[in-house]
């Protein structure tokens, strides 16, 4: 549909305006097509049958679903589209454009369930379809970070006649959430050359929104830099100007093609996530006037007192005024409130949080944004965290590994520690392994400094030197656990980061040290290599190895190593080296070539009820069900690459996983891609596309739970 040039004029609001098919040329044949990609497994002759005694959809096995939309009985088909929500098939998008091209109309309320549940996944669903309520539900997406926000726009570019007609009304209606939609949506009609949208007396549609603003007493004075205070009408346009606090402009929506097989979609918590918008001109100067450190108590104060008063959404720009006026002081208050959030249902809040964190993006905000995101379950905030660590990284040209080894602590070990009594005092050592002792005098290494006596006027510092050391041990074990999880996830650094930044860091040198490197062409290993005791590499044969500053070293994992792995367990031995964690002993799955060119692998053993439990509160997740039942018959766990491992049980276990009892044989285990609903009666991924490492650790997992 072409651009229009003048005004779009509602000559009267939208009634009962029908949903209409609006279908662009060979869209509905390229929909259809997609009924060959849906896997339904082997049909059964009773299929037919019980599909016409179901009352919805939600009543049929899962596989009988996509059969019934790509060749089932029509009629029947028509009548359940209507009488089910979604069920959660992982070809959702193939379901719903199928069903949208061989039932039309008929789908209507099946495709917007389903894209209201999920606008980034099956926003694509909606585009043929041109009415009221369509307009109604993409007005909303443009608000979101992901793919809606691209589904929104291609629907409003493609349907602005409708969409105008449906959300005038709205526009100039009462207050709120629908009519902040309505006006977005508007907006981008307008910038996006259909001309200006107009309303029958002539007046825009666009109308300025409503903002509550938080009544403030009881605040601390601010100095300003010239030692006085600011007066009280500059604090006024000060908290004026800081309730328009607000994200910037959400970036250029995420990708998503709706002719793809395979949409190219990223959920909104994945997309890229706006900061906090930069101070206008006058909030800048006025913030510019003040004295930090007191401008920065006065937030602390609004902070205390929004959260006090229970966090009303109206008054959230005190949250991300936080960026404007905080300083490290902030942050440290700031962080456990936000690590607290999500706990709390406060999702939202906390995403606020991550991003005033990443846009003060000072070494303290960003310890704390690291603590954050490491110490959450997974989940869309989490991924939030994530994605604001990466843009933070990549503002300081790193990578969120190469900045958590830059940030990490040292505890003051660099420039040197000492237990000070004042009439004595003794130097702090850190061993290889991380332990603090103290040097005394004549050079005896001691566990712990002599207890205070009479004549040392600083008695605290004895407690202090033992907290000195529960923290510096607590730090090396949360270090060796990031590297570790660096090992398993296959987290790369260019080579110049060893000598430059973790070999001189205190903490994390004495942990590099005692790790196995490895040169690595992507995921593939080129060659292991220790670090020599003089911070040059070596390799297998203990001959020195040059290794170029840009390649790309990580942390090898045994099932890497092959052959070479028994070598090198003899080589740490004899050099008495102990891994921080288990690297070369560690238990691990490696399988043969003719495995790894096979299909699948032969189950064997048992889990028990606790064990499946166990399970599925780590990785793995229940998946399939034998047909006319809810019953799962198999786990799955997700890999790295698109694909998803997966192994059979027998008898198999309730949907209700926790209902579940006795024990369940392990009978197969293959691997399928991801976006499959694993119905296809044939395997069709060799094992070896699986990274080994991620394939070792899903393995060790699953067989340590055998009975």
């Amino acid at each position: 549909m072409g651009r229009r040039q003048g005004p779009v004029v509602v000559e009267e609001p939208a009634g009962a305006e029908p949903t209409v098919m609006a279908w662009r040329d060979g869209e509905r044949e390229l929909w259809w097509s997609r009924a060959a990609a849906l896997e339904h497994g082997l049909e059964r002759d009773d299929w037919v049958t019980a599909v016409r005694g179901a009352v919805n959809l939600s009543d049929l096995a899962p596989e009988q679903v996509p059969w019934l939309f790509a060749k089932g009985p029509e009629t029947v088909a028509r009548a359940l589209l209507g009488k089910s929500a979604y069920l959660r098939h992982h070809q959702r998008a193939d379901l719903g454009r199928v069903a949208a091209a061989r039932f039309e109309l008929d789908a209507t309320a099946y495709v917007l369930a389903e894209a209201a549940e999920n606008p980034d996944r099956l926003g694509l669903l909606v585009l043929p379809f041109r009415g009221p309520e369509v307009a109604a539900l993409v007005a909303g997406w443009l608000r979101h970070l992901g793919s809606a926000r691209l589904w929104a726009r291609l629907w409003l570019d493609r349907h602005p006649e409708c969409a105008v007609r449906a959300l005038v009304p709205v526009a100039a209606g009462k207050p709120g959430r629908a009519r902040q939609n309505a006006e977005a949506a508007l907006r981008f009609l307008s910038a996006a050359g259909h001309g200006p949208i107009m309303t029958r007396s002539g007046e825009q549609a666009l109308l300025p929104a409503g903002k509550n603003r938080m009544v403030l007493e009881q605040l601390p004075e601010i100095r300003t830099v010239t030692g006085g205070i600011m007066p009280e009408d500059h604090v006024a346009r000060l908290v004026t100007a800081l309730t328009r606090s607000s994200l910037d402009d959400p970036p250029e929506p995420a990708p998503g093609d709706a002719d793809r097989p395979v949409p190219l979609v990223v959920e909104s918590s994945a997309a890229a996530q706006p900061a906090v918008r930069a101070p206008e001109k006058e909030l800048a100067e006025l913030i510019a006037s003040a004295d930090r450190a007191s401008l920065a108590g006065f937030g602390r104060a609004m902070l205390d007192q929004w959260v006090t008063a229970g966090m009303a959404p109206a008054e959230s720009w005190v949250l991300l005024a936080q960026a404007h006026l905080g300083d490290d002081a902030t942050m440290d208050v700031l962080a456990p409130l936000v690590r607290s959030w999500p706990a709390k249902s406060r999702h939202a809040r906390a995403v606020d949080g991550f991003a005033v964190l990443a846009t003060v993006g000072s070494e303290v905000a960003l310890r704390h944004l690291l603590a954050i995101e490491a110490n959450m379950s997974g989940g869309p905030t989490n991924e939030r965290a994530t994605v604001y660590l990466t843009q933070a990284a990549a503002a300081r040209g790193l990578s969120v590994t190469g900045l958590a080894d830059r940030l990490a602590i040292t505890h003051g070990l660099e420039t040197g520690v000492r237990v000070d009594y004042g009439s004595r005092s003794f130097r702090v050592h850190a061993d290889e392994h991380l332990v603090a002792h103290v040097v005394n005098a004549d050079g005896r290494m001691l566990a712990r400094p002599p207890k205070p006596g009479v004549k040392d006027v600083k008695p605290a510092a004895y407690q202090q030197f033992l907290q000195f050391k529960k923290d510096l041990r607590a730090t090396a074990v949360a270090q060796a656990g990031r590297l570790e999880r660096d090992m398993v996830h296959r987290r790369l650094r260019p080579a110049r980061d060893l000598p430059g930044v973790l070999l001189p860091h205190p903490v994390l040198g004495p942990i590099a040290r005692r790790l196995l490197w490895g040169e690595f062409d992507g995921r593939r290993l080129v060659r292991a290599l220790r670090i020599a005791e003089d911070g040059s590499f070596a390799d297998l044969h203990d001959d020195s190895a040059d290794v170029s500053a840009d390649a790309r070293l990580g942390i090898v994992h045994p099932a890497d190593l092959g052959a070479d792995l028994d070598r090198w367990a003899q080589i740490f031995a004899d050099y008495e080296i102990v891994a921080p964690f288990p690297q070369l002993g560690r238990a691990m799955v490696a399988l043969t070539e003719e495995q790894r060119a096979a299909t699948g692998l032969p189950g064997s053993g048992t889990l028990n009820a606790e064990r499946l439990l166990a399970l599925m509160r780590n990785r793995w997740h229940g998946d399939g069900f034998h047909i006319n039942s809810r019953v799962h018959n198999r786990l799955a766990r997700k890999l790295p690459g698109g694909l998803t491992l997966l192994a059979e049980l027998s008898p198999g276990m309730p949907a209700s996983a926790y209902l579940t009892t006795g024990e369940h044989a392990i009978t197969e285990i293959w691997v399928d891609e991801a976006w499959s609903d694993h119905w296809h009666p044939f395997r069709r991924t060799a094992i070896g596309e699986v990274d080994p490492v991620a394939l070792s650790e899903a393995l060790v997992e699953l067989y340590a739970a055998r009975v």
